[in-house]
């Protein structure tokens, strides 16, 4: 037996340039499931792929005078998925880290594409309580729009997966991961400055996020 994988970009970057809901994504999405459709139906049959590659098949009929194609469909199945879902981050959703909080940080590992739904904060050394009563003060509602976790609390919850974060992983994740609740996002301020529109995002825990289509045609 064999196994066959491909990849398509799409509508991942449709998505994230210009949102869940706009209809050129609406587009892309039905255009797949088209080609996917038409793939199917080639595979149901022998003479179409036998075609593709070599003469077809011919046999005998029980009178030995008439070649007959087999047509019977190939012995395969096929798996549809995709790796994660998206929510539409409208620009009033991009949010940019308070300067007092800016002011705690060695480094902040945020985006509009995903980073920002699952911010790892790096603070400077001895400001970690500093920065959590900075968060749960912020203006705006931030600490409701962004779940403030240290990076313990979150391995003790498992998000991380059922087994213990690696010692060599352990640095990259800094001290905090600030997960969003909802569609609010933490962006760079030049993100904040560029998207006047609509953008796609993942990375955190909504469902739109988490759940994945799962489409398997067997024969």
């Amino acid at each position: 037996s064999t196994f066959t994988y491909l990849y398509r970009t799409h509508p991942d970057k449709h998505m994230h340039s210009l949102g869940v809901q706009h209809e050129e994504v609406g587009k892309v999405v039905r255009g797949l499931d088209k080609e996917i459709a038409r793939l199917w139906d080639e595979l149901g049959s022998h003479e179409t792929v036998l075609g593709r590659i070599q003469k077809p098949d011919r046999a005998k009929s029980e009178n030995g005078s008439k070649e007959i194609v087999n047509n019977m469909r190939l012995d395969c199945s096929l798996v549809v998925s995709a790796d994660h879902g998206h929510v539409t981050v409208k620009p009033q959703e991009m949010i940019q880290l308070p300067t007092n909080i800016v002011e705690c940080l060695e480094y902040a590992n945020v985006g509009v594409w995903g980073k920002g739904r699952h911010a790892y904060l790096h603070c400077r050394a001895g400001l970690q309580s500093i920065l959590r009563e900075r968060w749960r003060r912020a203006a705006d509602g931030l600490a409701e729009k962004l779940i403030l976790l240290s990076i313990e609390e979150a391995a003790e919850l498992r998000l991380f997966g059922p087994d213990p974060i690696r010692m060599s992983v352990r640095p990259r994740l800094g001290d905090f991961v600030a997960i969003a609740v909802g569609n609010h996002t933490l962006v760079s301020p030049g993100e904040a400055e560029k998207y006047h529109h609509s953008q796609g995002a993942h990375g955190s825990l909504l469902p739109e996020e988490m759940c994945i289509p799962f489409v398997l045609c067997q024969p």
